[in-house]
């Protein structure tokens, strides 16, 4: 056809706005969950909608419906999806790195508004509170790792940080920068707490020996250790609440 013919020739409308439309199939499901979330919270999703949701903000094409019943076939909860090493996250069928780097920034965020509350918390009253924040951050951790709550004379948080980790069977901790950091802070007591991969409550004979040392160092420069918390996906244990506790022996 000549191109003036060509020029002339009437536009089917129908058939242009299909072929340059830029809709996603998927884009009205998206917006049901997008508007159960918006009337009802987060409690009227299902787990793997809630990170099919969260999925749709950075992959904006694809259905995040199966990737996201992949992430938690592997990871089983939410919290360890969220607390997987972004290099394997991104090898889940669906997730890329950008993906990948969303689910870790937000363990991170979440964990530094559950610091901003527990650091004007009491940790005597709310323990429990304490301790599921101490759990979202280490309970999922592949390796073990040791951290330490530095504490003013109220008993808020001043610090927390980690201060050992080591491989899935061991985790070498020198009790000498525990009290150098305390110090420097200028914490009037400490706690410590550490994760255990392997899944066990019990504390070994190593956790209560770093306990009796801790204990002992810090009555001597008037710095109580006030509990060692074991954290594991099964829940908490205080090593305060046993018989064995350096201060209930003798």
């Amino acid at each position: 056809m000549p191109i003036r013919e060509l020029m002339a020739a009437p536009v089917d409308k129908r058939k242009s706005v299909r072929t340059t439309t830029s809709g996603n199939p998927g884009d009205g499901h998206r917006s049901r969950l997008l508007d159960r979330f918006a009337k009802n919270g987060i409690e009227s999703l299902h787990h793997h909608e809630i990170l099919e949701l969260l999925l749709t903000f950075v992959i904006q094409r694809k259905d995040t419906k199966q990737t996201a019943k992949l992430l938690l076939q592997q990871y089983k909860t939410i919290s360890g999806v969220c607390n997987a090493p972004p290099a394997e996250l991104a090898k889940v069928e669906g997730i890329g790195r950008k993906s990948a780097l969303l689910l870790s920034f937000l363990r991170d965020l979440l964990a530094t508004c559950l610091r901003e509350k527990f650091e004007r918390a009491d940790i005597i009253s709310s323990r429990r509170d304490v301790e599921a924040y101490l759990t979202f951050l280490y309970g999922y951790r592949r390796d073990e790792y040791v951290a330490a709550l530095f504490l003013d004379s109220a008993h808020h948080i001043l610090a927390t940080e980690i201060i050992a980790e080591g491989t899935v069977n061991q985790c070498v901790l020198y009790p000498r920068r525990i009290i150098e950091k305390a110090l420097q802070c200028g914490a009037a007591s400490l706690l410590i707490a550490h994760n255990h991969p392997g899944g066990t409550l019990k504390p070994s004979e190593s956790d209560w020996q770093i306990t009796e040392r801790l204990y002992n160092v810090g009555k001597l420069l008037d710095l109580p250790l006030i509990d060692h918390v074991i954290i594991c996906r099964e829940g908490t244990v205080s090593l305060l609440d046993l018989s064995r506790w350096p201060g209930k022996r003798g």
